[in-house]
């Protein structure tokens, strides 16, 4: 959203919240959960799929909203198999995680990667919490159980969500190590800094906070990162980059106060999204997942 068109919208917000909270209140929860359609999708089949993911098999997997696309891609070694799933952020998509498919694949995994609702192939022009849960455990229900899940960013929180049953009436996934990358520790923050910069009012943002715990089946604090993990107790791996402008490095210092379970490895000049094409993240994030670290 541009500043141009934040200027003209933070005033009509600002009185829709206090004429019409709950009218502002859905209009404002359809704008937090519609990712910028891209200009162009993935073509369908293997030669319409980016460089990246043509190595890998397609599956399409159906879940109560749609479907989404999976890409599988297979190790020489075959038994016994061990499945890695990886999952994107925002504005992200199955090809953003590829680079920590070839370090996975040398040690003997199977990786699983998808598009998640609203990105890439998939189906739907919205993603939320719910959402991504629904669509990871059908995914899971297909490819599960696994070894680990490897995420970045908002994908950290659907998948966080989806291990600790958060959402209700959706089945709880289990793995045996997660990585989050660039991952939130409160959605509730990030929920009223959304607010705030749209304009909207208390009334609005109460409003909004309703409707999440409406469609979430909990309220919006029932998503805090560092309480989720703790109930989780994984092994977990934190990767986080001093500079990341999109989400501040104490989102990565408060999820590692979930517990001594969690490991947190600071990077330095990445950012939000080039540390996902960094090597070194790449093989620390193997190494982890091999147990090796």
């Amino acid at each position: 959203m541009t500043t141009a068109t934040l200027r003209y919208m933070r005033p009509l917000v600002r009185a829709a919240s206090f004429i019409a909270p709950r009218t502002a209140g859905r209009l404002a929860f359809r704008l937090f959960c519609t990712p910028p359609r891209p200009s162009t999708r993935n073509g369908n089949g293997k030669m319409g799929q980016p460089p990246r993911l043509q190595q890998a098999s397609l599956r399409a997997i159906p879940f109560p909203c749609g479907s989404v696309q999976a890409y599988v891609f297979e190790p020489e070694e075959r038994a016994p198999i061990r499945t890695v799933l990886l999952v994107h952020g925002w504005t992200g998509d199955a090809a953003s995680m590829t680079g920590f498919v070839e370090p996975l694949l040398t040690a003997g995994f199977r990786v699983v990667a998808f598009d998640l609702p609203g990105h890439g192939a998939s189906t739907g022009r919205e993603l939320n919490i719910p959402l991504g849960v629904a669509s990871l455990a059908a995914v899971a229900r297909v490819f599960g159980p696994f070894h680990a899940i490897v995420t970045h960013s908002f994908g950290g929180a659907i998948t966080l969500a989806a291990l600790a049953g958060s959402v209700r009436g959706q089945p709880v996934v289990s793995a045996d190590r997660l990585v989050l990358i660039s991952a939130p520790s409160s959605i509730t923050r990030i929920t009223r800094q959304f607010g705030h910069a749209i304009g909207l009012g208390r009334r609005g943002q109460a409003a909004l906070e309703r409707r999440i715990h409406i469609v979430a089946g909990n309220p919006v604090e029932a998503f805090e990162g560092p309480l989720q993990l703790k109930a989780i107790g994984l092994p977990t791996l934190v990767i986080h980059d001093r500079q990341d402008r999109e989400l501040g490095f104490a989102h990565a210092e408060a999820l590692e106060q979930a517990g001594p379970f969690v490991r947190l490895e600071a990077t330095d000049g990445l950012g939000h999204r080039r540390i996902l094409k960094a090597r070194p993240v790449a093989e620390s994030v193997a190494c982890f997942v091999a147990g090796e670290g």
